[in-house]
């Protein structure tokens, strides 16, 4: 009874080879997923960073070249500035030689003539208001339109950045004869110190120090108006820039503060802790050489006020201004093709499973049904049931299989008919064994004293009956 259960709940040949085809099909399914969801997902992210960097390349170089530009402005007007003020210098010098002249032939005394001199460059006035300013070689204020200064020596006088600026005026007036000199100073209305450029020189005869100078506010007005208008520019262009759909670009300054973005979400960031503090890191993270680039990940709520993890590109334009560019795209979306592949691929593998499965089980069927046949007529061949007729389907084969059966068939056939005859041939054999014992026990009957005294008396009988 034992192996017989044994027997019935094993599995038979074509489930087996049923359930290794659907392992097989299984495994090979889940590994061209995941390796197609995974190239999928590095292909994203290749092609993602190629386009932020050709982004930042080119939002970089568009930078520099507005700089250069804005640069170029301010150097060329203040080249201009410069020029002008040596422009209006020269006709003082002629005048001042005019008097100088006239002291040394003796029509003005020399102190008539500086008196006049000092009266002119008191009351000389070009552009916005701008005045000469006169000092003598230890710096004490010979003419002078502001009266606060006039007649006071200002050797220790400091602009608004702490410099000393009558020192270094003096140092280019004497050492050079002529130059140009950066400070901060006061308008003559009282206003906040505002930068100005003067251009000073040595008046050798009387050994005047003369200088004027312009305020050039203005033209830090203009530059700071045209960077305003690059990084609207930049906002602009920021606004059609898009990474993986919900990627976004925006600049920030050495100092974490955003420059330009499109994303209202990034520019309020700094009342929100968290994307503060994910404006810190990418800060943090920029690199030193302009050129390179780092890439991190952070987490911000910079669409729709949600948290999420965001992959960040971050490079810097050096030069000036050096401004930190940065690309974000969300983790989420970059993976989101390959989930979706993903799905695509394990409803694929489903319905190939399915099919495989129909197919193997029917491919199975028709490999193994043979063998089970065999197997069976050699069960039946072991406990006498055998019926070559079981074989004929599969002995119909051309293959391996079919020369098995036929082979099996045969052989099978010519056990059983041997084993008819050999159980006949036992047979025969008992019934002659039979008859020999019978006529051995006759004949020992017959052989007895006993039966020959029974004989002796019956022939004895038969003769007194005659």
């Amino acid at each position: 009874m034992g192996p017989v259960a044994t027997r019935t709940r094993r599995l038979s040949l074509s489930w087996r080879v049923s359930i290794l085809l659907a392992v097989l099909l299984i495994i090979s399914a889940v590994v061209t997923t995941a390796f197609a969801v995974r190239s999928i997902q590095s292909q994203l992210f290749l092609q993602s960073e190629e386009g932020a960097g050709n982004v930042h390349a080119s939002v970089a170089a568009g930078i520099q070249s507005e700089y250069a530009a804005i640069a170029r402005y301010r150097d060329q007007t203040l080249e201009r500035r410069k020029s002008l003020i040596k422009e209006v210098s020269a006709p003082l010098v002629v005048a001042l030689d005019v008097l100088r002249t006239a002291a040394d032939s003796g029509e003005l005394t020399r102190e008539e003539a500086q008196k006049r001199a000092l009266d002119l460059l008191r009351s000389v006035r070009f552009g916005n208001d701008d005045y000469f300013f006169t000092y003598d070689r230890d710096l004490t204020a010979i003419a002078h339109p502001d009266e606060r200064f006039e007649g006071r020596n200002l050797t220790d006088l400091q602009d608004a950045d702490g410099v000393y600026v009558l020192q270094e005026i003096r140092d280019v007036a004497l050492n050079e004869g002529s130059g140009y000199v950066n400070y901060r100073w006061e308008r003559l209305d009282g206003a906040e110190p505002s930068p100005k450029i003067g251009y000073v020189f040595h008046y050798e005869p009387w050994d005047w120090i003369i200088g004027t100078g312009v305020y050039v506010d203005d033209i830090d007005a203009d530059v700071a108006e045209q960077v305003l208008g690059v990084q609207s520019d930049l906002e602009t262009i920021f606004a059609d820039i898009t990474f993986a759909e919900d990627g976004f670009f925006f600049i920030l300054d050495q100092d974490g503060e955003v420059v330009a973005t499109a994303n209202p979400a990034v520019r309020s960031a700094g009342a929100n802790g968290t994307g503060q503090a994910a404006l810190e890191e990418i800060q943090r993270a920029a690199p030193s050489k302009p050129g390179t680039e780092t890439t991190l990940r952070v987490s911000a709520p910079w669409v729709d006020e949600v948290v999420e993890d965001w992959s960040v590109r971050v490079s810097t334009t050096g030069g000036d201004p050096d401004w930190i560019l940065v690309s974000a795209v969300p983790e989420q979306r970059l993976e989101a093709p390959g989930r979706s592949l993903a799905g695509q691929l394990i409803l694929l593998s489903v319905a190939v499973l399915l099919l495989g499965l129909a197919f193997g089980i029917l491919l199975s069927r028709r490999i193994t049904k043979p063998v089970d046949d065999i197997t069976a007529a050699a069960v039946g061949l072991a406990d006498g049931s055998f019926d070559p007729s079981r074989l004929d389907a599969a002995s119909t084969r051309s293959d391996e299989v079919g020369e098995l059966a036929r082979a099996f068939q045969r052989m099978g056939t010519e056990v059983v008919e041997r084993e008819a005859r050999l159980r006949e041939q036992v047979q025969q054999l008992t019934i002659q064994i039979d008859r020999s014992r019978v006529d051995s026990e006759v004949e020992q009957i017959t052989e007895s004293e006993y039966f020959r005294r029974l004989k002796a008396q019956a022939d004895d009988l038969r003769r007194r009956d005659g």
